[in-house]
């Protein structure tokens, strides 16, 4: 029963990762259109073409995370935990995070002083992800050692 909640729960996981990407591109598609058509609907008031500009920066390493989650979730269904791809796939997410920060910091100054919570939360996660990734790796080495112990 364990097993099946585990598994059913992983899957959630993976399904609501790639929602997450399909929405994050239609919202760059309509921020894009809104740029082109000059239209003022995201944010009465401001010029679209910085949010814009700053979201589809964004958009690059958080698509890098999702991805490298949503192949570290794969690997968790296959249940393949403790290995060395895994703890690639949350170095790549803990920097993405780090990336998403900075570009959220540069956007703060540009378009809003309040993405800096958002640049905040992100270098947080991003730290919080690379404790995790440094407990997966030790957990990596203790079982590379157990399995070459007779």
């Amino acid at each position: 029963m364990a097993l099946w909640n585990r598994d059913r729960s992983v899957l959630l996981s993976l399904v609501c990762t790639r929602i997450i990407m399909v929405l994050a591109l239609l919202l760059a598609a309509l921020l894009i259109v809104a740029t082109l058509n000059d239209l003022r609907i995201v944010l009465p008031g401001y010029n679209p073409l910085p949010l814009t500009i700053t979201y589809l920066c964004f958009c690059l390493p958080a698509f890098g995370a999702l991805w490298a989650l949503d192949r570290l979730l794969r690997a968790v269904r296959r249940e393949q935990v403790f290995t060395a791809s895994n703890v690639r796939n949350l170095r790549i997410i803990s920097w993405c995070c780090f990336a998403a920060g900075a570009i959220l910091l540069i956007g703060a100054f540009i378009i809003n002083i309040n993405l800096i919570i958002l640049a905040v939360l992100a270098a947080f996660f991003g730290i919080t992800i690379r404790v995790v990734k440094n407990l997966f790796e030790a957990a990596v080495a203790l079982k590379d050692e157990n399995d070459f112990t007779i």
